[in-house]
């Protein structure tokens, strides 16, 4: 398996040998909350340098697993169970995709109905019916075209990236490196290079669309925020998280008809203080936040904490082990719960 850290060692090395059903025993009421991407047979530019993805047969194959081991609710069942309405059954699994790429309705949708699985897809409303492309996606598509460009426009492209070396290897790593608030270098650098984003998008169509996304509602499925345009809310101020989640909850909200407001932090959920959780929570507008911390509690209960099915890409069965293995670890270690600051 492909687990790196000590940490993540200690506890394989530890906890492997205990069976899953053990381990789900040990978490009976701990609803398991996986998010996914991308599903795809062949990765497009716009993601293909930046994570990897599980094709068609290895995301069925997931999904054969987790219908064997446990049981699918939908958003309405996770919300009457936070108001304490209603109980969630033991191994209760809530599936959740974000950034809203086309291939949720092209792709995941269809395989989702034939098996009888809910689940939430988060969007981005800046991207939302192909308007604009997510600056990491847009460092993606530069990465793809660096390799064939010449030697001069490489010297150009490494001095507007103030790179120490101007090899192509050198300006991939830089491009892909970029935060949020530097993203406006990216378009310089397209333009550096006659990439038409506009074009990409008209050609490609990599997000859903309104449309689509109102097919995806009639079948059952549910629709939630995912920012604006895809921050680290780490490095943003407190208004400006605030206004990230606001006006992406709004539009979402608005836009789709909904009566019920989820919202899953792009990235992490790192860095968000409590203040934002009870403002957002206590104006309404929201009524469950989605996290990226694992299988681990939350000072807020409503922020609900979730965990990759395709990082690293391999089956559904390990990574779960190496979850719940990780809670138990941290429970024994008295750090299984995420505190925040005020």
């Amino acid at each position: 398996m492909i687990f790196l850290t000590n940490e993540q060692r200690f506890v394989l090395r530890i906890f492997s040998k205990i069976p899953l059903f053990r381990l789900v025993k040990l978490m009976r009421r701990q609803i398991l909350v996986p998010y996914y991407h991308m599903i795809t047979n062949e990765a497009p530019l716009h993601t293909k340098h930046l994570y990897g993805h599980k094709n068609i047969r290895q995301f069925t194959e997931d999904l054969d697993f987790l219908l064997k081991n446990f049981l699918p609710v939908n958003l309405m069942d996770v919300m009457a169970f936070l108001k304490a309405d209603e109980v969630l059954p033991d191994r209760a699994l809530l599936l959740t995709f974000d950034d809203g790429f086309r291939e949720m309705y092209d792709v995941v949708a269809p395989i989702l109905l034939n098996k009888g699985i809910s689940s939430i897809f988060f969007v981005n409303s800046a991207f939302t019916d192909n308007r604009e492309l997510c600056f990491q996606h847009k460092a993606s598509i530069l990465v793809e075209h660096i390799q064939a460009k010449p030697k001069s426009l490489l010297q150009h492209i490494g001095d507007k990236l103030r790179t120490d070396n101007h090899t192509p290897e050198d300006i991939k790593k830089s491009l892909l490196s970029i935060e949020y608030r530097e993203r406006a270098i990216i378009d310089e650098v397209a333009a550096l290079m006659e990439v038409d984003f506009s074009d990409y998008l008209s050609k490609n169509k990599p997000y859903l669309t309104s449309e689509q996304i109102l097919i995806l509602i009639r079948n059952g499925f549910h629709i939630g925020a995912h920012s604006i345009d895809h921050p680290l809310y780490a490095s943003l101020s407190m208004e400006e998280q605030l206004r990230q989640t606001r006006e992406s909850v709004g539009f979402v909200k608005e836009r789709y008809h909904l009566n019920y407001g989820v919202f899953a932090f792009p990235h992490s959920d790192r860095g968000v203080s409590r203040a934002v959780f009870e403002e957002i929570y206590g104006s309404g507008l929201v009524d469950i936040f989605f996290g990226t911390g694992g299988i681990t509690g939350d000072f807020f209960k409503n922020n609900i904490q979730r965990f990759s099915l395709e990082k690293p890409p391999i089956p559904a069965k390990d990574i779960i082990t190496y979850e719940y293995a990780r809670k138990i670890y941290r429970k024994m270690k008295g750090n299984d719960r995420i505190m925040r600051d005020r």
